[in-house]
């Protein structure tokens, strides 16, 4: 119980370096690129390769074919909308947007019974996102207080809800037998099915062709990496973490890219100190100290039964 819940722990550590190496090689691509496509074709690719070498082929029945795509969906669309928000606001705005997301996961996982209400949690939740607001903003607060709500920031707010409701409704399709606990399996399928459903737009409007006609080699290069290592690993070690940990702890580990960034941009020289980051980091550390530490004692892990 307690190794699982360890290497669920370290394969989220991963994912967060993965997810940290992503952000320059998204910023690559040419902005006049379909974001439906990109992801659909990210999501199909990574999908299709699991596909070939996965045991069980046998296509999943009429519910867990529509929980894999929704859940497909719910991922595939909070990529898209972040790029589509992109275009309105600043980086600053939307990763000060994505500290939200944990909290909307704990407050999902309530709502459906997965977790219990705890004001600890909560508190420690609103700890770590102080600290990471602190870290993406490089300690800039005259910036976030010119924050305001537009068009840019109410859909990647709604994003930020899609994408705390994937773990969730996976952890909860998977306790109540609704789909079986094969991150493999529930991996594959999720990326086929989303691939579909969020490309299949652009395609009835017939703008495949000017797709094509745009994308570079350098695009290709880096969608092949996104595809790789932040699509088909990533989400797979999402799928292996939801069975082990709660859904609010698994979100949670997206308030360490940021700081990861932080220190690579420190070492290089990118950007000057602060005192401001040594205590925010020493926060974000002992908050996710804290969430780790009340998940391993929680019932609503159910690592008992893994």
């Amino acid at each position: 119980m307690v190794g699982k819940a360890l290497s669920a722990h370290l394969l989220l550590f991963l994912w967060t370096v993965l997810v940290a190496s992503s952000f320059p090689v998204a910023a690559l691509f040419d902005p006049a690129l379909s974001t439906n496509f990109l992801v659909s074709l990210r999501f199909l690719t990574a999908g299709a390769i699991m596909l070939v070498f996965m045991r069980e082929r046998g296509w999943p029945g009429f519910t867990a074919g529509m929980i894999y795509s929704i859940l497909g969906l719910l991922l595939a669309a909070f990529f898209s909308i972040m790029f589509k928000a992109l275009q309105f606001i600043s980086p600053l705005s939307l990763a000060a947007l994505f500290v939200t997301q944990p909290l909307f996961a704990y407050l999902i996982a309530i709502t459906v019974g997965i977790e219990k209400p705890r004001l600890k949690r909560l508190g420690t939740l609103l700890l770590a996102a102080t600290a990471a607001l602190v870290i993406v903003s490089r300690a800039d607060f005259a910036g976030l207080s010119g924050f305001e709500l537009g068009f840019g920031e109410s859909i990647f707010l709604f994003g930020c809800i899609l994408s705390a409701g994937y773990n969730n409704l996976s952890r909860y399709a998977t306790d109540h037998g609704l789909i079986p606990a094969n991150p493999y399996r529930t991996t594959c399928y999720g990326l086929l099915a989303g691939g579909v459903l969020i490309g299949l737009p652009d395609l009835l409007l017939g703008q495949l062709g000017e797709f094509f006609a745009t994308v570079s080699l350098g695009d290709l290069s880096a969608l092949a990496y996104l595809t790789l290592f932040t699509t088909l690993v990533t989400f797979w070690i999402l799928q292996v973490a939801t069975l082990r940990l709660s859904p609010s702890m698994v979100a949670a580990y997206g308030y360490v890219p940021p700081l990861l960034v932080l220190c690579a941009e420190l070492l290089f020289g990118i950007t000057d100190w602060k005192p401001g980051y040594l205590l925010a980091s020493a926060m974000l550390m002992v908050s996710m100290l804290l969430l780790a530490r009340a998940d391993s004692r929680s019932e609503d892990t159910h690592c008992k039964r893994r």
